[in-house]
Order: structure tokens, then C-alpha cells, then sequence
């Protein structure tokens, strides 16, 4: 079942697709249909209902009662699927051909928070400063959560998806650098000798300590465009095989596979719940695709270059974004 949060005739609703690629009123099927209960007033309501609400939802589909509104796609706004999440959960470096640099292998899954106003759906327009330097795309699997989660086993992990979308993880190297520091330890001080085992060392006296804040470089105002559609889990066979791919403007920019990524989605939630507890509606998202067709990820400059930027995966529809430049 594909739904998604949309706002027409004024009012903010969910809907789901109807037959001929309409947008159904998720609230009037449901009365129609006589399911049990008040329909949700929102995505995170269904899912936080469990089980019973997504059937509820089905019900509401199946019964197709005539004089329910729908709309054509193009005459609605689209919002991101669910609007309050308590948190958002990127993967760092969760690719293959990214991971391939690193000074050392990553063993498991390291992680960064991006912030749930920096959310915006299809059709809104990703807003950058030319101030911020180097900004670019990050066209990624995503999945929200379904039900309180802690201590996931691999073997539990997908039972605790509700449903996957599309997220565009837009990244600002050029904000990166500028929330970067470099601190000099002194010989002497506790803890100093730790540096060793992540970064390659000058000579053996380097107990220098590099930090970097991504706070405003993932988690700026219109950095996370999402949806259009949140596809029920049911209907994805496998969600580490999922071809990827993004246009810059006309130019198919890469071409990739959920299949690159170094973590697979049950490693990776597995892994994140042991230090962190999800909630029904959080959204992890599983690591950019990366692979080129013309452009590398750092080509597709946004402060400097013009085009929407498009991210198709297989399966899950198509989020496509304007771009508007500011001058800083």
C-alpha cells in the first residue's frame, strides 16, 4: 500500500493511491467503508495504531465506495509523509565505493542526526546560500519505524519497518568545514593516546584530535526533502536490493543499488537500537548512492550549478526538487 501526506482543498489529509494513480482520501474511505474507529488525522497516527490501523487502511482501499474525493497528483502539495518525527538517523559512509577510501574499515555502522525541520516534500524547493560552499545530493533508501524498538536482532529488524520512501540527504561540505576543528593535545594529558586506532598518524608525537559538527551540514532548513510516497514493507521484497538512481536536471547523474551499501538495513537497525531506542514513526535512512553516471556527488554543487535534483528507487516512486540559490 503506497501513502503519503499531502495538503489539498486547504487542509492537510492522507491519502493513499487509488486506482488510475489518484490520491484518496484516506479519512472519507474509511468512514465510507464503515471501518471500526476514527480514521488517523495522520500518517504517524496509523502508524503508531500498529497492526490494526494498517488494516484498518486496507479496509478503507479495498471497499472503493463511490464519492470519496481524490486527486489528480499534480493538484495537491505534497508534504513529507510523516511531518514529526522524533528523530531522523542517517548512516555515515554506508557505501561501498565511499567506504573503499578510508584509512580503516569500518567494523560497523557509525551514525549522525539530521533534523526533523530540515523535512520537505515533493515539489518544495531545496533553499541554499551560495555562502554555504559545496552542497550536493545524497539520494537514499529510507525506512520508518513501526513500533518501539530496543536491543533488535538482525532477524527482528525488518518487523520493525512499517514502510520505506525516498529521502535526499542534501550535504553541505562546505558548512562541515566550517563547524570542523582541530585540537592540539599536549603530551601528559589523560585520554591523549586514544586518536591512534581511527586516523593514520604524522609520526608519533601526532596526538592531535580532529572534530567535525553536522549539525547545520545535513540538518539546515530544506535539506531533507522526502516521499513522495511511504510504501507499506509488505510490498518491498527486498530492501537491500533496490536499484537507485538521480538526475541533475536532465542528466542521469548516478546510477547505484541499495545492494552497494556496506551495512545492510537489518545490520544497521540492529546495530543503532542497542545504543538508541526508535519510536513508531522514526526514520533511518541507509547511506547515499554514489555510483557515477556523469556527475560525482561533489559535481552536483547546488550553490554553483542550476537543475532539480531527482531521486528514483526502484519501486518506491520518484522525489524530484527545485533548487533556489540565495545570495548570503
Amino acid at each position: 500500500m503506497r501513502l503519503a501526506t499531502v495538503q489539498a482543498g486547504g487542509r492537510e489529509l492522507v491519502v493513499f493511491e487509488g486506482p488510475h494513480g489518484r490520491l484518496v482520501d484516506l479519512a472519507e474511505a474509511w468512514h465510507a467503508a464503515e471501518v471500526e474507529g476514527e480514521a488517523p488525522a495522520t500518517l504517524l497516527e496509523l502508524v503508531e495504531r500498529g497492526p490494526d490501523g494498517l488494516a484498518g487502511a486496507r479496509a478503507a482501499a479495498r471497499a472503493s465506495a463511490p464519492g470519496v474525493s481524490s486527486w489528480a497528483p499534480q493538484d495537491v502539495r505534497w508534504l513529507p509523509p510523516i511531518r514529526r518525527p522524533s528523530k531522523i538517523v542517517g548512516v555515515a559512509i554506508n557505501n561501498s565505493l565511499i567506504a573503499a577510501a578510508a584509512y580503516r574499515y569500518f567494523d560497523e555502522p557509525a551514525f549522525f542526526l539530521k533534523a526533523p525541520s530540515s523535512m520537505i516534500g515533493h515539489g518544495e524547493a531545496i533553499e541554499v546560500e551560495v555562502g554555504y560552499g559545496l552542497t550536493h545530493p545524497e539520494p537514499e533508501l529510507a525506512c520508518v519505524i513501526a513500533k518501539r524498538s530496543k536491543g533488535l536482532s538482525e532477524d527482528e529488524a525488518l518487523d520493525a519497518v512499517f514502510g520505506y520512501s525516498i529521502i535526499n540527504d542534501i550535504t553541505s561540505p562546505g558548512l562541515k568545514d566550517r563547524d570542523s576543528l582541530h585540537l592540539k593535545i599536549p603530551a601528559g594529558i589523560p585520554g591523549a593516546e586514544s586518536v591512534s586506532g581511527w586516523r593514520e598518524l604524522r609520526d608519533e608525537e601526532d596526538r592531535d584530535i580532529y572534530l567535525t559538527y553536522h549539525a547545520r551540514s545535513k540538518g539546515a532548513d530544506t535539506f531533507g526533502p522526502m516521499g513522495p510516497w511511504l510504501t507499506t514493507s509488505d510490498e518491498v521484497d527486498d530492501a537491500n536490493h533496490l536499484d537507485v538512481r538521480a538526475w541533475f536536471g536532465d542528466d542521469l547523474a548516478t546510477v547505484d543499488s541499495t545492494g552497494a551499501l556496506s551495512f545492510t538495513v537489518q545490520r544497521v537497525l540492529s546495530h543503532l537500537t542497542r545504543t538508541m531506542t526508535l519510536e513508531p514513526g522514526d526514520i533511518v535512512h541507509f547511506g547515499t548512492a554514489a555510483r557515477p553516471a556523469k556527475y560525482t556527488l561533489r559535481e552536483m554543487d547546488i550553490t554553483r550549478l542550476d537543475g532539480d535534483l531527482t531521486v528514483e528507487i526502484e519501486g518506491l516512486g520518484t522525489l524530484r526538487n527545485p533548487v533556489i540559490r540565495k545570495e548570503s
